[in-house]
């Protein structure tokens, strides 16, 4: 599997002149990046960053963020890429774990540094990608003079695949996140297992033009995408945030004909006030991928009649197995919607990729027949190799070449994957398992709903009850337009009535992930406050 540093080198090789990346303005050739890798990895060299040192790296979404992602790399030093949304307090929490050598960061960060070179002890590079104009101080260093070294390939030992590249954090749903260390042919060899899964199928073509629009590079679904792209040699747009005004743009000024995104994303695109302006620009969008949450079937629907000629897949995983498992391919979503007798398919994650393998199993690992729900374990090369100084919880995940998911789902006869829940979000109501998805999907396809969110809280009676928060599309108010009342009992009707919400609340916006996935946590916590067991 090639390391990740040299992706730019092949490609340099074969496609020296062609221009791949587009950011804010500038335009790199394969030529020209490449060199701009060497030059970083260089420099980062000279200021003895060594093998299996970690460099985190706390930037939006820019050229020097996938600079970095492969320069760091090229010598055998580890990516921590950062979440720059994150307070700083967990960001100091994150550098001091995994005993970070070095921190590349962008100007708005600046502020932070005083706590952090008080608080942290490890960081002895500070690098700040900042334009001229910004003064910096004694301690730090511009990113822009790493350019001023050698454009020669660095001299960095032999490195095998299966040593690390990333460690990447996460956990952010369910409490303290977790560095995951990940190898080369874990970070560059998934992507090419998901290509393989789609051989025939045309959703990844040369003459492409991709879009990453404000999907964070920090989180592992968009570095899959990154590297995706670049070693298909897709001429690649970058956004640096999200805003969905842009993205209908790029489809109108850059001729955009494919993009991945997050359910969120996709559901924050099809709602927008600028629809009707740009739909005519749809049509030319000839593939989106989304994953990283589940995605209400009434969201994927509407989606998929926007852009007609669009290929879907649905990826689903976690960082720690690469993070792709399984993919719902583009003959899968057409035969969804165009025969009823397939529609059951929307609600699924789809099939394992090309070289992975999947299982059910109980609480003892014994593994479950088809239609039985249980926790999803995985076997593939491109998961972890460790948590980083977690060695419990390594043992806990990895098991007899096993990952266990702490996903809860089953398949059916035909290798299809559906899941129901994550294990800590499985609601037991009167001894009654409830499975949060099927009823924010439920609540989801009211024509009044934008998103919502599902949990347990307390309840004499039931141990916990179901409980909705929900946020109304615009147009439509609580009260006027829907009533509690009303929203469940449209529930009632579409599920069994003992997995309806017992009540809901109604709030402008759920809170979010960079990722954009919900933090349950953090609506459970004023419920289960004082109490002496926590759901979360």
């Amino acid at each position: 599997m090639v390391l990740i540093g040299d992706i730019p080198l092949r490609n340099a090789t074969m496609y020296s002149s062609n221009i791949w990346l587009h950011f804010e303005g500038k335009d790199y050739t394969w030529k020209d990046l490449n060199e701009k890798v060497n030059s970083v990895s260089n420099g980062l060299k000279d200021l003895n960053v060594k093998k299996g040192q970690r460099v985190a790296v706390l930037l939006e979404n820019c050229d020097e963020l996938i600079i970095s992602f492969f320069a760091i790399p090229k010598l055998g030093a580890l990516v921590v890429p950062l979440n720059y949304m994150e307070n700083k307090d967990l960001l100091l929490y994150m550098l001091n774990d995994c005993s970070a050598n070095t921190l590349i960061y962008g100007s708005k960060f600046r502020p932070y540094l005083e706590l952090f070179q008080e608080k942290n002890k490890s960081i002895k590079n500070w690098i700040c990608v900042s334009d001229e104009q910004t003064e910096l101080d004694e301690k730090e260093l511009r990113f822009d003079s790493l350019y001023d070294y050698p454009i020669e390939e660095p001299s960095s030992g032999s490195l095998k695949d299966t040593e690390p590249a990333f460690v990447q954090y996460t956990g952010g749903t369910t409490g303290k996140p977790k560095g995951v260390i990940m190898s080369h042919r874990g970070v560059s060899g998934n992507p090419i297992m998901v290509v393989a899964s789609t051989v025939g199928e045309g959703s990844f073509n040369p003459e492409d033009k991709s879009l990453i629009p404000g999907m964070p590079l920090f989180h592992t679904a968009a570095t899959l995408g990154l590297l995706t792209i670049a070693q298909l040699n897709i001429e690649l747009f970058l956004h640096r945030r999200f805003i969905v005004h842009d993205i209908f743009e790029a489809m109108k000024n850059d001729g955009i004909t494919g993009f991945s995104a997050v359910p969120t994303m996709l559901n924050f695109l099809i709602n927008s006030d600028d629809v009707k302006k740009y739909k005519k620009y749809f049509p030319q969008i000839k593939a989106i991928l989304y994953g990283a949450s589940p995605i209400s079937p009434t969201v994927l629907r509407k989606t998929m009649k926007l852009f007609p000629n669009a290929k879907f897949g649905q990826l689903f995983g976690q960082t720690e197995t690469g993070p792709t498992l399984t993919l719902l391919n583009s003959e899968d979503h057409e035969k969804a919607i165009s025969k009823k007798e397939y529609e059951y398919l929307l609600r699924s994650a789809g099939r394992p990729l090309v070289g992975v393998i999947i299982k059910i199993v109980d609480e003892e690992g014994n593994e479950l027949p088809h239609g039985q729900i249980g926790e999803i374990i995985a076997k593939t090369d491109t998961c972890l190799i460790e948590y980083w100084n977690q060695p419990n919880k390594t043992k806990k995940t990895k098991r007899d070449g096993w990952i266990y998911t702490g996903d809860m789902g089953y398949l059916d006869e035909d290798g299809y994957l559906f899941v129901v829940d994550r294990k800590k979000d499985m609601i037991i109501s009167g001894g009654e398992n409830v499975y949060t998805k099927e009823v924010e999907d439920a609540i989801q396809t009211h024509e009044a709903v934008l998103e919502c969110a599902v949990i347990g809280i307390p309840d004499e009676q039931w141990g916990e009850a179901v409980h909705a928060i929900v946020v109304l599309k615009k147009g439509f108010k609580k009260g006027k337009d829907i009533t509690e009342e009303e929203l469940i009992a449209h529930v009632k009707d579409q599920i069994a009535r003992y997995k309806a919400p017992k009540s809901i609340s109604f709030k402008r916006t759920l809170p979010k992930s960079a990722q954009g996935k919900l933090l349950k946590r953090k609506l459970r916590k004023k419920y289960w406050k004082d109490k002496e067991r926590e759901v979360a």
